[in-house]
């Protein structure tokens, strides 16, 4: 049993619940995908050699089936984007006690989490550098703990020095450049200032939301480490984008009970309580999870260009695609069915059929049983 069938399973509790509308979309989205729930297209080789019919994906951005060649996308765009050079890894957190309130306000939060970050390094870096010295950094947003609970946190890399525009030359910071002992303290005022503004706007959020920003804004909330190895903060970040973090060796499922284990740690829920934990990461529509600055914002690919000759390449990562990792942020489809695996040509649609209707096509030629994507795949092989 996969993640999918847990939500198919439990699609009586998912209609009848009160959820928010795109909640509750991205829920039935996942139970759906490729299933005869959604409309299905149907290819043929031009010397008709072979026939697919296939079944649409949903292009959820939060399905775990969808997404999966996205991450890899990700992955490589994002790694032929950096310089192959040291980076500081951030960690910035929010105060435990917005997590009750987090779901009525969530794309507020998300941005406020997001600008208090952003702020911290922009105050960090001006510390840091003359005006003509331009980091590039990403920041990407986590919203889970190690066993799928509910905790919202931002991932920065970012490079350790930067690019003078001026003498195209590379400048290394300090040393004690974003050391906790340094800057922590600049992220609590910044993140302070901007949850008092939100209550300002936000009151009904009570007395004792406005006492815990006073008497717990002092608790831990950023953390660093310099890497020498960039690349692979970027498989971290690859794991928790665009779907969901846990894999399918994360868990065992029953009939009833949903088994986490990583690492040391284990949980287990009910099918219901599992598909509650999983909805809480659903982001409102609209919120990026992934934000570039700096020298890696598409508005810097000159000087990004010019930075690269600075440092030497990467002969293992993949050439495949140089696109700004920013275009994978929308959601497409793959198709796997794009050739014939005898002619190796061009498969050609020639049908589309709607949920839970069969092609006329395949019916006719092929009986009860035509071909599928498992036989397309080991023939393809």
């Amino acid at each position: 049993m996969d993640k999918q069938d847990i939500f198919i399973n439990n699609l009586e509790f998912i209609n009848d619940s009160n959820l928010p509308k795109h909640v509750k979309k991205t829920a039935l989205d996942i139970a759906h995908c490729r299933t005869n729930a959604m409309s299905g297209h149907l290819y043929q080789c031009p010397n008709k050699h072979f026939s697919v019919f296939i079944r649409n994906s949903c292009n959820n951005r939060f399905c775990p089936k969808c997404q999966y060649r996205n991450k890899a996308l990700w992955n490589v765009a994002t790694k032929n984007l950096i310089l192959n050079t040291h980076h500081f890894h951030l960690v910035f957190k929010l105060p435990a006690f917005c997590y009750p309130f987090i779901t009525s306000f969530y794309k507020d939060f998300v941005n406020l989490l997001f600008d208090a970050s952003k702020k911290t390094i922009y105050k960090i870096l001006n510390l840091s550098f003359n005006k003509d010295v331009l980091p590039g950094f990403i920041m990407v947003l986590h919203t889970h703990g190690k066993l799928n609970q509910f905790h919202p946190h931002i991932h920065v890399l970012i490079t350790d020095g930067g690019f003078d525009k001026v003498n195209h030359n590379w400048v290394l910071s300090q040393n004690n450049l974003f050391d906790f002992f340094q800057f922590n303290s600049i992220y609590q005022i910044i993140l302070k200032k901007e949850l008092l503004s939100f209550f300002k706007k936000h009151s009904s959020l009570g007395p004792s939301f406005l006492d815990s920003i006073n008497s717990n804004y002092k608790s831990f909330a950023f953390s660093s480490e310099k890497v020498s190895n960039p690349y692979s903060i970027i498989d971290y970040f690859t794991k928790s984008i665009k779907g969901i973090y846990l894999n399918q060796q994360h868990f065992d499922c029953d009939d009833d009970i949903v088994y986490i284990h990583t690492g040391k740690n284990s949980t287990s829920l009910s099918q219901k309580n599992f598909i509650k934990r999983f909805l809480l990461h659903i982001l409102p529509v609209g919120v990026k999870t992934i934000r570039y600055f700096g020298l890696y914002s598409s508005k810097a690919k000159n000087s990004l260009a010019i930075a690269k000759t600075l440092f030497p390449d990467v002969d293992s990562l993949s050439q495949d695609n140089l696109a700004h990792p920013e275009n994978f942020d929308h959601d497409f489809d793959f198709l796997p069915y794009k050739f014939c695996p005898f002619s190796r040509k061009q498969m050609i649609l020639i049908e589309k059929t709607l949920p839970f209707d069969a092609p006329f096509f395949v019916l006719q030629t092929f009986g009860n049983e035509p071909p599928n994507l498992e036989l397309f795949y080991s023939m393809a092989a």
